[in-house]
C-alpha cells in the first residue's frame, strides 16, 4: 500500500487539540471536500469526500472506524470508500499521534492507502505527496482557526462584576457554522504542485547562469 507521512503544528494546547481531534462532527468541515453523511455511532464515521480533478468528480461514501486512546495521545481511523460514478474504491489506514511542545501541539499523520478504478492514475508517485502536504496544511490552518473561534471571551480578559453583583461566568465564543462542503479541487492542487516545481527548476538554472557569470 502506498504509505503517506506528515505532520502539523497547531498553536494551542494538546488537550484542547486532542479533544478537536475527537470530536469528528466538530472537525470534519476543516478537511477540504469531507463531510458527515449521518451522525457517529459508537466510533463508526459515515461520511463521503468529494474530488474535482478536471471533468471528473468523484463523491467517495463509505464508513471508517475511530479509535483513541486517551493514556498516549494516539489514535487510529480505518475507513473505506466507494464511488458509483467512476467505479472507484479506496481503503485508507491512518496512525495519528498529539504530542506537545511549549504551549503548542504537533500532530503527526501515517496513512497507509489503496485507490482502484478510474482515478487509480492519481494515487502514485510524488505528486501524491505533495498534494497530501498542501491538504494538511490546509486542515491544520482551519484547525487553528476553529479552535480561535471557540475560545473562551475570558481569554481576551472579562470585566469585573461591579460590587454586589452576581459573577458572570465566561462562556465561549460560538463558533461560525460551518459551509456546505465542497468538492476538493485536485486539479487546482496539481496546477499548484506544477507551478511551484517549475519556479523551483527556473530558480535553479538562473543561480547557475549567475555563479557561471
Amino acid at each position: 500500500m502506498p504509505q503517506i507521512a506528515q505532520s502539523f503544528t497547531v498553536n494551542f494546547p494538546r488537550e484542547r487539540v486532542w479533544q478537536a481531534l475527537g470530536n469528528v462532527e466538530r472537525v470534519i468541515g476543516c478537511m477540504p471536500g469531507a463531510s458527515l453523511t449521518k451522525p457517529p455511532e459508537s466510533g463508526k464515521l459515515f461520511g463521503q469526500m468529494k474530488v474535482k480533478l478536471g471533468p471528473i468528480t468523484a463523491a467517495f461514501a463509505g464508513e471508517g472506524e475511530l479509535s483513541m486512546d486517551e493514556a498516549t495521545h494516539t489514535g487510529t481511523i480505518h475507513g473505506e470508500g466507494r464511488d458509483q460514478k467512476n467505479n472507484s474504491r479506496t481503503k485508507a489506514d491512518v496512525t495519528f499521534a498529539a504530542v506537545e511542545e511549549g504551549g503548542a501541539t504537533r500532530v503527526t499523520l501515517s496513512v497507509d492507502f489503496t485507490l482502484t478504478g478510474t482515478l487509480a492514475q492519481f494515487s502514485r508517485g510524488a505528486i501524491v505527496q505533495e498534494i497530501a502536504q498542501r491538504l494538511t496544511a490546509d486542515f491544520a490552518r482551519n484547525l487553528e482557526a476553529r479552535l480561535a473561534a471557540e475560545a473562551p471571551a475570558a481569554a481576551s480578559g472579562p470585566d469585573v462584576p461591579a460590587a454586589g453583583s452576581p459573577p458572570v461566568s465566561a462562556s465561549p465564543v460560538e463558533a461560525p457554522s460551518p459551509e456546505p462542503a465542497r468538492a476538493l479541487n485536485a486539479r487546482a492542487l496539481l496546477w499548484a504542485v506544477v507551478r511551484d516545481w517549475v519556479k523551483s527548476v527556473l530558480s535553479g538554472v538562473f543561480r547557475r547562469k549567475g555563479s557561471a557569470a
